[in-house]
């Protein structure tokens, strides 16, 4: 990887056969070495600086070898930013040993599902007396999230919680959700998952806890939809 490490996108494009082919994660083939020096050109541009790999099994078979490998992408600072596995086909060509197949993907977790033009948003915002923030947390984090994560897994990966950095004027703070995109078009019940998870009496009981938390005892909240941009 000394032709990746020292940013020489020319020189890496090189060490692939003429006809080889790339692979990537998220995006189709790539085929050629032209093709594959504007793929890493651009990967470089992006501020990928350093490539780590790792072989784990290699095998010859004649004028073929297959290596199989996990890989680390760093950035400024040896931050990692991408981590996988990858399995490429070296191929014999004029003499020289070559990639031939080149394919990876990541081991990342999969993005959050985010809205799509004219999808539905909902955000709504919860404000919260001072002295019932810790209360609020210990709702969200710790009753409402996991019922929602084990009963309702897909909402739980549409909905987002944001926490204020700052007080309100009032004295209050207000702490939003997401839904992006909103997948509940009949909107969304607390009392559904709280129920589900640990029963109506205890589902009631967190429900009050959650009331108490916010001034004038209620939520406020508006239906979007994602625009263009």
């Amino acid at each position: 990887m000394e032709a990746f490490n020292s940013g020489d996108a020319n020189a890496l494009a090189k060490n692939y056969t003429s006809n080889a082919k790339l692979y990537p994660s998220n995006s189709d083939v790539i085929e050629g070495q032209e093709a594959i020096e504007g793929f890493w050109n651009a990967v470089m541009n992006m501020g990928i600086k350093k490539a780590l790999l790792e072989t784990v099994t290699a095998e010859r078979f004649g004028n073929i070898a297959i290596e199989e490998g996990r890989y680390k992408l760093y950035v400024e600072g040896d931050q990692i930013v991408d981590q996988g596995k990858y399995i490429v086909t070296w191929k014999k060509e004029d003499g020289q040993w070559k990639l031939h197949l080149d394919i990876w993907n990541t081991s990342n977790p999969a993005p959050q599902p985010r809205a799509s033009l004219n999808d539905t948003v909902w955000v709504v915002w919860n404000r919260i007396k001072a002295d019932k923030v810790s209360q609020f947390e210990d709702f969200n984090f710790n009753y409402l999230e996991p019922a929602v994560a084990e009963y309702y897994p897909q909402m739980r990966k549409t909905v987002r919680t944001l926490r204020p950095v700052e007080q309100n004027k009032d004295g209050t703070y207000t702490y939003f959700y997401l839904m992006d995109p909103g997948i509940s078009p009949d909107g969304y019940d607390m009392t559904l998952p709280l129920t589900a998870k640990y029963g109506e009496e205890k589902a009631g009981e967190y429900l009050k806890m959650f009331r108490d938390c916010l001034k004038d005892g209620k939520q406020e909240w508006i239906v979007t939809v994602q625009t263009a941009w």
